[in-house]
């Protein structure tokens, strides 16, 4: 037991270890912003694709509900409608850019042309469609297929560009397409 009692003596003779810094060396950090510098160059254009298809998909929706809309509404008030270009917001004006596009038909009761529903495109994305509009007779078809489309312009999607075909039917049908980063 005495010699136990050396050991100890002996320890609590040596000078006091210095406690160690807190903190980060230089390595560690310079590793933790070389993981994150992977990261970001990996997640950036995977996140401009999200971002962009998600975009695509709502501008689509919207073009679509708009078409949808703009066919029943010539059905239940048994008068044309059209879906067409405007520039503000009442009107139709003629043009294949359709930066904003309203629904208007004939007001049954007073004789007059409404705007049932307008829009304007969000953000970087662009519209085309045919300059005259869409005209939906009371039967809900139209005269010949027409098109539409949503694109926005850049490659991250590859496929940029959503068409929207509406048949004589008055039914829709979207397609992607590959744009090349390019809008119509």
């Amino acid at each position: 037991m005495s010699s136990r009692r050396l050991v100890l003596a002996g320890n609590a003779r040596c000078a006091p270890r210095r406690p160690r810094a807190a903190g980060f060396t230089l390595i560690e950090l310079m590793v933790t912003l070389a993981v994150i510098a992977i990261l970001a160059v990996v997640a950036v254009p995977a996140t401009q694709t999200l971002v962009n298809g998600n975009r695509l998909a709502g501008t689509t929706g919207e073009l679509t509900s708009a078409l949808h809309l703009a066919r029943s509404e010539a059905v239940r008030r048994s008068a044309r409608v059209t879906m067409c270009r405007s520039t503000d917001g009442t009107t139709c004006a003629a043009g294949g850019n359709w930066e904003r596009w309203i629904v208007v038909g004939r007001d049954n009761a007073t004789g007059t042309n409404e705007v049932i529903r307008d829009e304007t495109v969000a953000g970087p994305m662009q519209v085309s469609g045919p300059a005259a509009g869409i005209v939906f007779r009371p039967s809900g078809l139209i005269a010949g297929e027409e098109r539409l489309t949503a694109c926005v312009p850049t490659t991250n999607p590859e496929d940029n560009q959503r068409v929207i075909t509406v048949m004589v039917s008055g039914t829709t049908r979207a397609d992607r397409a590959n744009g090349g980063g390019a809008c119509p």
